[in-house]
């Protein structure tokens, strides 16, 4: 399963009339997800499942990404940008989802929303924001940037602001491109 979300997360990356092999190679957000697939795909106990654990150790300490490889990522997930993302371990993220630099996915260990976030299909998150607590973010929902979001978010919203509020109900149809099936 998850050599075929590799497959799928180049056809993110990719951008038409661009050198697919250059970037492909030197992309370093592709390059983290290609270790993150790899750490999936092969056992902790193979040879070349041991070269991807520290390849991609490698890469979380160059490019400030913080999600270990047993983090629940559908297929067609995209970073335009590396740098500073915090994912939790048993946040559950959909398929065709953005995640721009300085994102949090993370748990509240107390309170009413003790928990992980759970992330619908086609969701966009902009830059520094934090998604936080046992809350459900619907599809095709664009979190916007410096946003702080700690409830339920329904399909097609628009979120913003720190504490967030719902802006308008229109799709975030435009901010996912190259959208797999």
């Amino acid at each position: 399963m998850p050599t075929s979300y590799l497959f799928q997360d180049v056809k993110r990356y990719i951008k038409p009339n661009r050198n697919k092999i250059k970037l492909i190679l030197f992309n370093p957000s592709f390059r983290f997800m290609f270790t993150f697939r790899g750490c999936q795909h092969f056992s902790k106990f193979n040879v070349i499942g041991i070269i991807f654990r520290i390849w991609n150790k490698n890469l979380q300490g160059k490019y400030g990404f913080q999600f270990q490889h047993t983090t629940k990522i559908g297929k067609g997930f995209y970073m335009p940008h590396y740098g500073n993302i915090v994912i939790n371990n048993q946040a559950l993220i959909g398929n065709n989802c953005n995640v721009s630099q300085g994102v949090t996915i993370g748990n509240i260990k107390r309170g009413k929303s003790i928990g992980n976030p759970i992330i619908g299909n086609k969701v966009s998150i902009g830059a520094n924001a934090v998604v936080v607590g046992n809350i459900k973010i619907g599809n095709d929902v664009l979190i916007a940037p410096l946003t702080f979001v700690n409830f339920d978010v329904p399909d097609n919203a628009v979120v913003a602001g720190n504490p967030a509020i719902i802006i308008n109900y229109n799709t975030s149809n435009g901010y996912i491109e190259n959208a797999i099936d």
